[in-house]
């Protein structure tokens, strides 16, 4: 089974944690975002993955190569202009003659892949699109759904009030090689936008796989991403704790430093080399490689960044420290965030 997975965003609505790291690179449970997505179409038969990228990151090839650390066969597409989510599927998959996986690259998710490629061809579907129940569906596109999950109509981004349903359109989706064919590869285009609408008003054979029982986060933002960590430390989806050691809903990774009298309250990850002075308390956050919390700090709710420093006696709350900030020794740091290099009430060193 082969997939295309779209990572072309430049992951503006997760800084300023991306300002030095690639969106598909920011830690979850200690690795990289990507290794998780890939992992999970890995052990639903996809063998081969393409990274649909909007440009060339050495970061992400000499973190993933060819795929062999996760034993999934990658090769790399670049977009000298950004053809959306269209244009890079038709470019990509032209001369495919096999039904191929579509993915988001900012989704951490359980669904069951495997079922939905089996229905999918027991239906006789053209397009599955995956699809999770939500509060609010104006920030996605939304399927209007007849009998047997068949898709009638599909709407990107409605009005709350006019939603024709709470089932939106999570991401992964199953293509015939057939709709190659009404897809332009070279201009831009979104099928969410394009193909999708079109298809389902022409009444071509459009299914939605349900899987609202399961889990489903889109990692666009800080608090988003900070939220994924906590939930999976705390065995949201329980593979992916698979050989990782959490005790009590915390994640220390073995190379980091909890001084005697330092208090780490779950649910909370710790990355590689981080340090955890004497009487510092970290509760329900993530902190990144390299991070030092001074003695007696607290950080609360928040995401700290490689190598950022939180002086003696600061407290963090709701916040977003980006790489090699500064939070100085006795600051309150509430509900906001730190730029790359920064120091918390000064300037950028």
């Amino acid at each position: 089974m082969r997939a295309i997975v779209l990572v072309g965003g430049e992951g503006t609505r997760l800084r300023p944690l991306t300002w030095r790291t690639p969106k598909q690179l920011v830690p979850i449970l200690n690795r990289p975002l990507l290794d998780h997505l890939l992992e999970h179409l890995r052990n639903h038969g996809v063998d081969r993955a393409t990274l649909a990228m909007t440009r060339r990151s050495d970061l992400i090839q000499r973190a993933y190569g060819d795929g062999a650390r996760l034993g999934i066969a990658l090769d790399y597409a670049y977009e000298e202009t950004p053809l959306g989510s269209g244009g890079a599927i038709a470019s990509i998959a032209d001369g495919w003659d096999e039904p191929f996986v579509v993915s988001n690259g900012d989704v951490i998710t359980d669904l069951d892949l495997s079922a939905m490629w089996r229905v999918h061809h027991e239906r006789g579907a053209v397009l599955s699109i995956s699809l999770f129940t939500v509060d609010d569906p104006s920030a996605f596109g939304v399927a209007d759904l007849a009998e047997n999950f068949r898709i009638r109509r599909f709407v990107e981004k409605p009005k709350r009030e006019d939603a024709p349903s709470l089932f939106a359109n999570s991401g992964t989706w199953i293509f015939d090689p057939s709709l190659l064919a009404q897809m332009d590869p070279t201009t831009f285009h979104r099928v969410e936008e394009r193909l999708f609408p079109d298809l389902c008003n022409a009444n071509q054979p459009v299914f939605g796989f349900d899987h609202s029982g399961g889990y489903w986060r889109d990692v666009g933002n800080p608090a988003a991403l900070l939220r994924v960590n906590l939930d999976l430390v705390q065995g949201a989806i329980p593979a992916r704790l698979a050989d990782v050691p959490v005790s009590h809903g915390v994640l220390v990774d073995q190379t980091a430093t909890i001084q005697d009298g330092a208090r780490i309250e779950g649910p909370a990850v710790i990355g590689p080399g981080t340090v955890v002075e004497r009487g510092a308390r970290v509760t329900r956050s993530v902190l990144w490689d390299g991070v030092r919390v001074g003695a007696d700090a607290a950080v609360r709710g928040s995401t700290i960044a490689t190598g950022a420093h939180i002086g003696a006696g600061a407290t963090v709350e709701d916040g977003v420290v980006a790489h090699g900030a500064i939070v100085p020794p006795g600051a309150t740091l509430h509900g906001a965030s730190v730029g790359p290099g920064e120091t918390f009430g000064g300037t950028a060193t």
